[in-house]
């Protein structure tokens, strides 16, 4: 069993850029580093990721969702089923692979609950360690806005945790939150973390959808900047680039320089930077 780089993309809030930012420093380590990725959604049904690169009609019947991961019948299926995994994944055609999210997570989520705690969390963890490890070197999770058991997985699987902040979204007492939040789910799972010396903490937090001309903006990033000194990004502007892209499946790291505004230039130069420092800061397991 390989090692792998592992982060997640997590904040108990959505229209922040989450997904955002996954699909473009999973693209951007693709790309600009050469290495195999590969990103989980976990979201929700909604497959974000899946219409950010263009494949949801693609992935609108998996062959074989990810919610059968946290069912009890995995192992069974993974031992049975020939190459299981190949048929989870699918190709985004920017770099990353993904394995999308589908309707059958809510359930999976529910069912989770039932399963004793010493075991409740370790699902996607043993997934990834023996199913993805051996042939990816970054895994990438986008994970819900709120903290459910499929959250609470993913946290624990990645250790690394992302987070995009937007202005508007965040005051200070909730950026505060998000550290406590953590410190609280390494207290309730004790027993199941230290066993396994994982500790769930903040890698890196992103100001994203900045705008130029606003001084609300600046004073978020100033306040992100203060509350985070060691792990604040490098703020993302606000771009229509991104939306117009999104919106023919693309992130902006397929696009031709003169196709972008100078908004979307500065916001994908500053995903660019953004992945370069996460790299350095993720311990592979």
């Amino acid at each position: 069993m390989s090692e792998t780089r592992r982060a997640a993309c997590y904040v108990g809030k959505g229209g922040v850029g989450k997904t955002t930012s996954t699909a473009h420093i999973a693209t951007a380590a693709a790309s600009d580093h050469g290495l195999d990725v590969v990103i989980l959604d976990l979201a929700g049904t909604q497959n974000d990721l899946a219409t950010q690169f263009g494949v949801t009609d693609d992935v609108e019947d998996p062959d074989a969702p990810i919610s059968a991961v946290f069912g009890d019948d995995w192992e069974f299926i993974a031992s049975n089923i020939p190459d299981v995994v190949d048929r989870m994944v699918y190709d985004t055609g920017e770099g990353p692979d993904l394995i999308p999210a589908d309707a059958g997570l809510s359930g999976a989520d529910n069912n989770l609950a039932s399963v004793p705690v010493e075991d409740r969390y370790l699902k996607l963890d043993a997934f990834i360690s023996e199913h993805l490890a051996d042939r990816y070197d970054l895994v990438l999770l986008d994970l819900p806005g709120k903290e459910d058991n499929i959250a609470l997985n993913g946290v624990f699987a990645a250790e690394h945790i992302v987070t995009p902040l937007c202005p508007g979204e965040f005051e200070q007492a909730q950026l505060e939150n998000l550290r406590e939040d953590l410190d609280a789910i390494r207290t309730d799972l004790a027993g199941v973390l230290d066993a396994h010396d994982v500790h769930p903490h903040l890698a890196m937090v992103i100001p994203t959808m900045i705008s130029g001309s606003t001084n609300q903006s600046a004073e978020f990033v100033e306040e992100i900047e203060t509350e985070f000194p060691e792990i604040s990004g490098e703020p993302v502007a606000k771009s229509q680039n991104i939306g117009n892209l999104q919106a023919v499946g693309q992130t902006l790291l397929a696009a031709d320089d003169d196709e972008l505004y100078s908004t979307g230039t500065r916001a994908r130069e500053a995903y660019r930077q953004n992945t370069n420092t996460l790299l350095d800061r993720l311990t592979p397991r």
